[in-house]
């Protein structure tokens, strides 16, 4: 029973992006971060465990709101979605981006799931990211946010993403990705930040001492949290819903709050990193 519990006490996480050489408009920025929401598996408790984590992200009074993938896995609970869909995106001033994950292609372990239609998704004011950049403004200042699509099934593509990069000084460039490996693709300075899911954080997981045995992906690189990847920053976030098992064990789903400081003039330098 307290599994089942777990899997829907979603947690709020509020990590600084600290970005030093971005123009001063952006500081105080609030960007949200939502990922693998894994609505229509059954069984599961995603729908309630994903009206909570709406809830906390409204209550951040987001500016900008990521998602990184695994929307949904089929058809069930596709109206409330939608629904709480058009809540973030009518919060959301700058706007909601997302990439699409390896369940919204059809693509997993888990038996039964059937691919998302990104029509469905788009419908509701959330622009997906296909291998792409797009671009808001705050004042006088610059956000880029690149999109790459799944990686399990062949569909992401970096380099396009890379040639369209904004990079003059004071410009805040983000990547989102379902999978985080996609960073080590990228060279430092690319982009201040990157932000993936699919690994739940492992969402079953055995403590033991000095470490985390992450029952999810035992051989996953990232696994979750914030990595320094040779200077490039990586941020992995245990998601929202849960998939196979509508459980979690010491491993708590989380939507992810960054308040970015920034307060360079739009001329400095090399971009800073999050905490």
């Amino acid at each position: 029973m307290y599994m089942l519990h777990e899997a829907q006490w979603v947690r709020r996480v509020d990590r600084r992006l600290e970005a030093p050489a971005a123009a001063a408009d952006l500081h105080g920025l609030t960007i949200v971060q939502l990922s693998d929401f894994h609505v229509g598996f059954r069984p599961s408790f995603n729908l309630r465990a994903l009206r909570k984590a709406v809830a906390l992200a409204l209550a951040a009074r987001p500016d900008l709101v990521l998602i990184s993938g695994d929307f949904a896995c089929g058809p069930h609970g596709s109206a409330e979605l939608q629904h709480l869909l058009r809540r973030l995106a009518d919060a959301a001033a700058l706007g909601v981006f997302a990439v699409l994950g390896n369940h919204d292609h059809g693509d997993s372990k888990a038996p039964f799931v059937m691919p998302t239609d990104p029509r469905l998704i788009e419908a509701c004011g959330v622009r997906l990211l296909d291998n792409e950049t797009a671009s808001v403004t705050v004042g006088a200042a610059t956000v880029q946010i690149g999109g790459v699509d799944d990686t399990d099934g062949g569909h992401d593509d970096l380099p396009p993403v890379l040639a369209a990069l904004d990079r003059r000084p004071g410009v805040l460039r983000i990547l989102l990705t379902h999978h985080a490996e996609v960073v080590l693709q990228a060279a430092p300075g690319d982009f201040h930040v990157t932000l993936a899911g699919d690994t739940h954080g492992g969402q079953i997981c055995l403590p033991l001492p000095g470490r985390r045995i992450l029952l999810s992906d035992l051989s996953a690189t990232f696994a979750e949290g914030a990595y320094d990847v040779g200077g490039r920053q990586l941020y992995v976030t245990r998601g929202v819903g849960t998939s196979m098992l509508p459980l979690r064990a010491f491993c708590r789903p989380e939507i992810v709050v960054f308040h970015v400081e920034a307060g360079a003039p739009a001329a400095a330098g090399a971009a800073g990193a999050p905490a």
